[in-house]
Formats: structure tokens, C-alpha cells, sequence
């Protein structure tokens, strides 16, 4: 039994540490919003269709001024980023070296004074992901599954440095395995993103989602 607890002990400590390394990365890598500018997930859930003949003229030059930011800038000439600009809402998609090139991307297109909201689906490694790596690595090496607290961790650390879901009010559980997510999403897409990245963490058997709603988290 004694050694039974001392080994939860040096799990806990594990776990705490791999959070709090990734919380710290997260916060750095978050990109400020204009004031003005639709919330991340309400761009998301925008439609991906200019409403009018005028407004498409207005988004052909949106697009193309954030185009000219990106590959003026040093942070992301080198990456391979589609734009697409709808109702002022701008989309940008492709693959980015660094998760740091991928927010200059964002900050960039947020810069362009017609812009009225970022929907960001580039594709780029992240810290997270070295991270969990190695925490999933180190436990390999020990002969040890993954503890329900690491997948716990993991999980949370992941909804905070994801744009859709960062902001939002979810509780994490795990028991044997099983992630329970409970609490409320701005969105449709929100709680799908929540639930994909809950399912992509190592250690997870299943995702419980019947209390993960959508609504007002006030």
C-alpha cells in the first residue's frame, strides 16, 4: 500500500508539471483579438460564401492585402497558407512550420483594417505536441500506461491552446481511460473541436460527451 501511494504521488508530480509547462505555452502563444472583431468561433460558424456582387469585390481585396502581408513578413514567406475572405471574415488554411508562424499568420491577417473576424485552421506542430511526446515517451519507457491524471492533463492543456475552444467553460474527467466532458460550448463546431481533440490524446479508450451542451456558459 505504501508504495502503491508513492507512486501516485510521483505521478501526480508529473502531471502537474507537464500542465504547468503547457499552460505557460499556451498563454504565449494566444493572439489578441481587435476590438471590433467577431469571436473565433462565431467566425468559424460564418459563412463561407460572399452575401453579395459588392461584398465579393470587397473580400477579392481583403484577401489580397493579407496575402501581401504574409509574404512580406519573415514569420511566414516560407509557409504555405491559403486565404479566403467571405463577408470580411477571413479563412486561413495550409501548413505552417511552427505554431509561432501560424499565429504571425493570424496577427497579420487580424492587422488588415477591413477584417472583421479569423477563422484559423493552419496546420502546424505545436509545443503541446513535443510535450505530450515526451510525457507519452518517458511513460513508455517506465513500463506504464498512461495515468488517468496525465490523460486529464493532457487533455485540458489542449483545450487551451486550441481557438476554439480555449475560452470555454469545460470540466475534464477521466476514469479508466474514459474522458468525460462537461459544460458548455459557444457552438456546434466548439464542441466537435472539443471532442476531436479529446479522442487524439494518447491513453484515450473513449469520449463521454452526453454532458459537453451547447449554450450560454453564464
Amino acid at each position: 500500500m505504501k508504495l502503491q501511494t508513492l507512486e501516485l504521488k510521483r505521478k501526480t508530480l508529473i502531471a502537474l508539471g507537464v500542465a504547468a509547462t503547457l499552460g505557460m505555452t499556451a498563454g504565449m502563444t494566444a493572439c489578441k483579438r481587435p476590438d471590433g472583431q467577431m469571436s473565433d468561433s462565431a467566425a468559424a460558424d460564418a459563412p463561407k460564401e460572399s452575401a453579395s456582387l459588392g461584398a465579393a469585390l470587397d473580400d477579392t481585396g481583403i484577401t489580397a492585402k493579407v496575402k501581401e502581408s504574409l509574404s512580406n513578413d519573415a514569420r511566414t514567406e516560407s509557409a504555405k497558407i491559403d486565404v479566403e475572405t467571405n463577408n470580411g471574415v477571413v479563412t486561413l488554411s495550409g501548413q505552417a512550420d511552427s505554431a509561432k508562424a501560424k499565429d504571425a499568420a493570424e496577427e497579420l491577417a487580424r492587422n488588415v483594417a477591413e477584417v472583421k473576424g479569423i477563422d484559423n485552421r493552419i496546420s502546424a506542430p505545436s509545443a503541446i505536441d513535443d510535450m505530450s511526446a515526451r510525457a507519452d515517451s518517458a511513460a513508455s519507457n517506465a513500463g506504464e500506461a498512461v495515468s488517468d491524471a496525465m490523460i486529464t492533463t493532457k487533455v485540458k492543456a489542449s483545450f487551451a491552446a486550441d481557438d476554439q475552444v480555449k475560452a470555454t467553460a469545460i470540466k475534464v474527467d477521466t476514469d479508466d481511460g474514459v474522458v468525460k466532458l462537461d459544460g458548455k460550448v459557444a457552438s456546434n463546431t466548439a464542441r466537435e473541436r472539443a471532442i476531436t481533440i479529446a479522442k487524439g490524446i494518447n491513453g484515450v479508450k473513449s469520449v463521454d460527451d452526453d454532458k459537453l451542451k451547447v449554450g450560454s456558459s453564464s
